[in-house]
């Protein structure tokens, strides 16, 4: 069996990507990484409050504070699309289309600078979110391939071939 897939690797597909590697092969990291801003936020908070309950006069360290937990907040809500646009500056010229082969022994994927061949073997997590299909290689490499363009059977057989091949489950992911 043989399937076909073309992707745009836009930032909508990065954002993809990056919400797949995070949710797999990243997840303890990713803890860690929220615990860790809930307690700067919760230091942050404790600050603020002591400052305006000892009614301080206004500094600008009352002001960073404040700052820097919404920038903590902002980033850890968007984490995604902001490694997305990091993906997105890294991204070499000519392979923001690709165009994958699925076969029995591995994978091909192709765009207009590179052909490149991949074994199953090197897949360490599979993620299914509602557009896109992530293969996560690594902590820090993935490949999205987009489910609207697969051709060669349906979602549900490439899941399974997926799953057989890889000898991983496909994570579904919201």
């Amino acid at each position: 069996m043989e399937f076909q897939c073309e992707t745009d690797y836009n930032l909508e597909t990065l954002t993809a990507m990056a919400k797949g590697l995070r949710q797999t092969v990243r997840k303890k990291r990713s803890r860690r990484t929220r615990i860790f801003a809930g307690i700067v936020l919760v230091i942050g908070l404790v600050s603020t409050a002591l400052s305006i309950a000892s009614k301080e006069p206004l500094r600008a360290r009352n002001l960073l504070v404040p700052l820097a937990m919404l920038n903590v907040i902002y980033a850890s809500l968007q984490e995604d699309r902001l490694n997305g646009r990091v993906a997105k500056r890294n991204v070499l010229p000519g392979t923001e289309h690709a165009s994958c082969v699925f076969g029995e022994d591995g994978y091909t994927i192709k765009t207009s600078v590179t052909e490149s061949r991949f074994s199953y073997a090197q897949i360490r997590a599979v993620a299914e979110l509602p557009r896109y299909l992530v293969l996560a290689l690594s902590n820090n490499q993935a490949q999205a391939f987009d489910k609207e363009s697969l051709s060669g059977g349906t979602i549900e057989e490439f899941r399974a071939f997926l799953a057989d091949k890889t000898g991983k489950p496909v994570q579904q992911i919201k």
